[in-house]
């Protein structure tokens, strides 16, 4: 069978669709299918770091199995940036694609995307499936894609799936039908007790870790975590590894830059180091998460999580189980759960 799964997203600003759609298509093949992504990708020049807010993209080369559509422009969305190809190219390049590449199912990932979900919408004659993967309740911004058709776009879908619950209910919420829930998954090597011989042993005392896996943009929430950090390192001897944002990012947000190591972009096998030598996963997140894939990612590395208690997060983390939520944008609230468990050792291992 060959697939077609078409991202709106920048193969070179790689976040989490991106991530889930690469898993998906190494299954896809591992199961004997073929499996085509079809996404934009900027290259590394000056152009592409002046249409996303002076961010250049990842050094990431295109291998044979993804079809370029060109370049993104990076657009403020849901509290963050969204790398989207909105150019006559990527339509143009898309359009021809789907005609000859034979294909028995199209895959479009965030079909309510605008422009590469929208027009994938529109193959005729192919199986279309949908996977939804936003959390918003942006009534604005959502009721512009109803008045421009996306209801009657999606209604070509034959199968729409939300990776969380929160998805969902964006979905039925702004654009009807019905959903199926499939969690995005985490693709491992090793079984669990492998993964966690990895892990580093602790003795009473040693200093916490803390690490944090995300962009220094408002809905990510560090500043909210750098405040709490510099209140808990006050009582307890406390390390925090920030993965994603980098340093020239991370600097003007403190006022003590000790105990903080921001290592900017990092590789998926550098950041599962971090998760598994960390002692907990900070997730301070504001909102406007469907599902979190750093929280599975910290599970698979066994380590616990401490996270806003928001939709999308609350669909993974089990609160007392195997991570505590803290209320969103609360930095004393946030402080005081992480002192909480690095004085209870016993605590944190049980989660």
């Amino acid at each position: 069978m060959r697939v077609a799964l078409v991202s709106p997203y920048s193969w070179t600003y790689p976040g989490g669709v991106m991530r889930h759609i690469e898993a998906l298509a190494r299954e896809l093949t591992a199961q004997g299918h073929e499996a085509r992504i079809l996404a934009p990708s900027d290259p590394a020049d000056r152009l592409a770091a002046r249409l996303h807010g002076g961010h250049a993209p990842a050094d990431r080369p295109v291998p044979d199995h993804v079809v370029p559509l060109g370049r993104t422009i990076g657009f403020p969305a849901n509290g963050a940036i969204s790398n989207i190809a909105i150019t006559p190219y990527a339509v143009t390049t898309l359009r021809r694609e789907l005609a000859v590449g034979a294909y028995d199912v199209v895959h479009v990932h965030e079909p309510i995307t605008p422009v590469v979900g929208w027009d994938a919408l529109m193959s005729a004659g192919i199986p279309l499936v949908g996977t939804f993967h936003c959390y918003s309740e942006n009534a604005v911004s959502n009721g512009i894609g109803i008045t421009l058709g996306a209801r009657r776009r999606l209604n070509r879908l034959r199968v729409r799936i939300a990776v969380s619950e929160a998805a969902a209910w964006t979905g039925r919420r702004f654009f009807g039908g019905r959903y199926t829930v499939i969690p995005n998954g985490v693709d491992v090597a090793g079984s669990p007790a492998e993964l966690l011989a990895l892990r580093p042993q602790r003795e009473p005392g040693d200093v916490l870790r803390l690490a944090f896996v995300g962009q220094a943009v408002e809905r990510k929430g560090l500043p909210i975590l750098l405040r709490a950090f510099e209140a808990l390192r006050e009582h307890v001897a406390a390390e925090l590894t920030i993965v994603g944002a980098g340093p020239d990012e991370v600097a003007p947000l403190l006022h003590d830059a000790r105990g903080v190591t921001a290592l900017g972009k990092v590789d998926d096998a550098r950041k599962a180091e971090v998760l598994r030598e960390a002692d907990l996963l900070v997730a301070p997140s504001l909102g406007g998460e469907s599902f979190g894939m750093v929280l599975t990612e910290a599970f698979a590395a066994g380590t616990p999580v401490v996270a806003s208690d928001i939709a999308g997060y609350r669909d993974v983390v089990s609160d007392g189980r195997d991570g505590v939520l803290v209320p969103p944008g609360d930095a004393t609230a946030l402080a005081a759960a992480l002192r909480d468990l690095a004085l209870q050792p016993a605590r944190r291992a049980a989660l």
